[in-house]
């Protein structure tokens, strides 16, 4: 598994690296290409999520990729098979026309057989392609037709190979999906409960989980970007606008992953930013400067980066105070839980998990209590009865009683310290001699209908 997590994160790494060198080299400058590429290096939601086997990165990827490649297509002049990079203005893509096109309709597609959400890649292209043809005339209509036939071509070509020509069974995964997605799910926000989620829960989970140096870059490039406002620049800002606008109507919030793919840009736009430092006296040293603060604010999170959140948040220790599910908590970190046990004769723990990992695998012995897993968690046979000291492990989600009826379902940890935390996302107490803790420790026994191993709790409780 390790090893597939090793090849996984190198080969989104370079994907994103690629597609952002070819984008930003072109259409800013190979300088801020460069700075772009600093900036993405260290985004703690790529180097977490580019490991793991999910949609996600893939998702952002081909996103990214189908409007960098449309911009491409766009900024090459008809009737010129090569143009001059880098050219503000002028061609600064390279290859014939149609090269760009299949391209951008090959990865329109793989961003569609990525993740459902991705419907929306290749009528946004085509809409761009039009406006800009309309706006800035460089073709008749016909002859743009026939390139937007051979996009369309390229993309459901992808789709009907990876789907096996069953386009169908695309039709009703994403159908099924959307049904999904209309019908909410409950989340917790900053000290809130939802089930069909709030507007502003995307745009808090971005300003609390992106690095400073990210988010004030890339407000300097937006300023940028009006200042000296070109038209090539609405393919920077429009596509992660986009995205980002419909983010606000979603229903179902369970992390900033699913903004993933406006992330790329923000990188790009913080990458101009950090460029334009160089023209000024000591610039370079100034732009090297805060490259290094943005790395150290990261890295200080290392290696724990799915629980990334920046300074004026309260840093990654005050994270689930904040947000929880996949922007912290993924069930990461019972490894951790099992090397702290190890330290202290690996006794049996009573374990309130998040995640789809088997505990057991680790080599942690547990008493299942309030599980939220999609596999079944059935303990190592263990009972509250024989337990010489009463260790309760609990996942961050459970802890804000996200998935709960009860929202304040383990609400009465929150006044006691954990002995140990592992990774920022599960949290160890200690209730031997903790009276009342045990009493409400045996009321969530009882609650699952396990009538013996309560009394036992509570006759140690003194009840």
């Amino acid at each position: 598994l390790n090893t597939a997590r090793v090849f996984t994160f190198l080969a989104w790494t370079a994907l994103f690296s690629w597609f952002i060198w070819l984008f930003a080299s072109r259409l800013l400058s190979p300088a801020a290409a460069a700075l772009s590429l600093a900036v993405f290096s260290f985004m703690p939601v790529f180097i977490s999520n580019n490991a793991l086997i999910s949609t996600d990165a893939a998702a952002a990827a081909f996103y990214f990729g189908a409007f960098a490649l449309g911009w491409l297509f766009t900024s090459v002049k008809p009737g010129r098979e090569e143009g001059k990079r880098g050219q503000k203005g002028g061609a600064a893509g390279s290859g014939r026309l149609w090269h760009w096109a299949a391209l951008a309709g090959a990865v329109s597609g793989l961003a569609l057989v990525s993740k459902f959400s991705m419907f929306i890649v290749p009528p946004l292209v085509a809409a761009f392609w039009i406006a800009d043809n309309l706006l800035w005339p460089r073709m008749k209509f016909p002859k743009l037709l026939g390139y937007l036939l051979l996009y369309c071509a390229a993309c459901l070509l992808v789709v009907a190979l990876v789907y096996k020509f069953d386009l169908g069974l695309y039709w009703d995964g994403l159908s099924a999906t959307l049904r999904r997605l209309d019908t909410g799910r409950s989340s917790f926000v900053m000290g809130r409960y939802t089930l069909k989620g709030v507007w502003w829960y995307f745009p808090a989970a971005l300003a609390v989980k992106t690095p400073l140096l990210a988010l004030l870059g890339a407000l300097g490039g937006i300023w940028l970007v009006f200042k000296n406002f070109r038209k090539d620049y609405l393919w920077l800002i429009l596509p992660p606008a986009i995205f980002f606008a419909a983010s606000l109507t979603a229903k179902v919030q369970i992390g900033y992953r699913h903004i993933m793919p406006v992330m790329p840009f923000i990188a790009v736009l913080a990458g101009l930013a950090l460029a334009r430092l160089l023209e000024v006296k000591k610039g370079a040293w100034l732009a090297a400067a805060l490259l290094c603060l943005n790395a150290a604010s990261v890295l200080r999170a290392h290696p724990h980066y799915l629980a990334y959140f920046n300074e004026p948040a309260g840093g990654p220790a005050n994270g689930y105070k904040l947000f929880v599910d996949s922007n912290l908590d993924w069930g990461q970190d019972a490894a951790g839980v099992a090397a702290y046990l190890k330290t202290i004769g690996n006794p049996p723990v009573v374990l309130s998990y998040f995640g789809v990992a088997r505990p057991e695998s680790y080599g942690i012995k547990y008493i299942p209590l309030g599980v939220v897993s999609n596999v079944e968690l059935k303990g190592t046979g263990e009972q509250a009865c024989g337990l010489k000291e009463v260790l309760l492990a609990v996942s961050a989600t459970n802890l804000q009683g996200t998935y709960y009826p009860d929202k304040g379902t383990f609400s009465w940890l929150k006044a006691r310290e954990p002995v140990f935390t592992a990774g920022y996302s599960i949290f160890v107490y200690n209730l031997s001699a903790d009276g009342e803790g045990l009493e409400k420790l045996a009321a969530l026994f009882d609650r699952e209908g396990r009538n013996a191993e309560a009394d036992c709790l509570y006759s140690r409780a003194g009840k």
